[in-house]
């Protein structure tokens, strides 16, 4: 499926290493590399545009970009950060072009997704899972449900804000909050448990 990338890159007359031309074993890595992140990459997207489509959209944007910056990526460092940032600029950029026409994210809540994504990725999941079910249980009844609604599959933002009768921005900062304290929260819990 990512065949179409050789072309945009492979140089002409590489020689071949290993049984494998230099233009297919940057193709084979990236493809490694991509898959391994795929999931996480797009839920992050996701969770900056907020709609299906745009994420798609977003993702081939990234992709392609990936793909064109791979000569300065090191093999061997973390990709999905690296592919991790892409994504946020691509998607601020996305979105700042969709601002005129739409109620989007500022760029202070995407930041704040992006923080929180990325620290994410430092914890063990099975430490950082139950100090944030511990958490978790900290929030206010009112805030749980909030979070319960907003991180269901079938979550819908305007119905959402509508039922709260606040705007999708404030839901947005309500959610915003809530996972920068439940991050404090968790941060703590760990730093607790690794002096014990």
């Amino acid at each position: 499926a990512l065949t179409w990338l050789v072309s945009r890159s492979a140089p002409e007359g590489d020689r071949m290493v290993g049984g494998e031309d230099p233009a297919s074993l940057r193709l084979r890595q990236f493809g490694e590399l991509l898959a391994e992140c795929h999931g996480d990459l797009f839920a992050f997207i996701y969770s900056l545009v907020q709609h299906h489509a745009d994420a798609e959209d977003v993702y081939q944007q990234v992709t392609i970009v990936l793909w064109e910056k791979f000569d300065t990526f090191e093999i061997g460092t973390n990709f999905a950060a690296w592919a991790t940032k892409v994504a946020h600029n691509t998607a601020r950029d996305f979105i700042r072009s969709r601002r005129r026409n739409a109620i989007t994210l500022s760029d202070e809540v995407l930041d704040a997704v992006a923080a929180a994504y990325a620290a994410r990725r430092h914890w063990s999941s099975g430490d950082a899972s139950e100090a944030l079910e511990r958490c978790l249980k900290k929030l206010s009844e009112k805030e749980r449900r909030l979070v319960e609604r907003c991180y269901s599959p079938n979550r819908d933002f305007d119905t959402i804000a509508q039922e709260e009768n606040r705007t999708i921005g404030a839901i947005y900062q309500a959610i915003c909050r809530i996972r920068k304290n439940l991050y404090a929260c968790v941060q703590r819990a760990l730093a607790q448990e690794a002096n014990q």
